[in-house]
């Protein structure tokens, strides 16, 4: 009797453990869905940047993907950036966001810009800096901004 019951313990313990798991990876692949693709970030003054999110790794949730420059020397070059996405389950009462970063180095301008922020509603909206080598003075290396990234269709 007691071999029986721990027998059927241990059948209801690794259904649960097996129903998890189909439910992270459902959770993976949406939130591959929700990032994976092009990116436009409008900018008044220089014109559309775009990002080309193309791999999103459910693992470890790090991210990589292709930059494009809205102007200047670097204009109409490609390079690549790497980044994050961390999430949570939803807590009541509370808004729930994806948690992006995702950086790129210019070598043509010999700079590295950086984005962190969150994905909601199928923007990205985050924060923005990017650091020069060459700068006039020593306080004006790091520029700092926020970005808006809307997802092409």
């Amino acid at each position: 009797m007691i071999r029986r019951t721990l027998l059927m313990l241990s059948a209801c313990i690794l259904l649960i453990g097996m129903c998890d798991s189909s439910r992270s990876r459902a959770q993976d692949a949406s939130l591959q869905n929700k990032l994976i693709g092009r990116w436009t970030n409008q900018n008044e003054t220089k014109g559309p940047a775009t990002i080309n999110i193309t791999a999103v790794d459910s693992a470890t949730g790090q991210l990589k993907g292709k930059y494009s420059p809205p102007s200047g020397a670097a204009a109409g070059k490609e390079f690549d950036i790497v980044g994050w996405v961390s999430s949570a389950p939803p807590v009541a009462n509370r808004d729930n966001v994806i948690v992006v970063s995702f950086s790129v180095s210019l070598t043509t301008y010999g700079s590295i810009a950086t984005w962190t922020g969150f994905l909601k509603e199928n923007k990205i909206i985050a924060s923005s800096s990017n650091v020069r080598s060459n700068s006039g003075y020593e306080w004006d290396h790091i520029t700092a901004t926020y970005d808006v990234w809307t997802k092409s269709p």
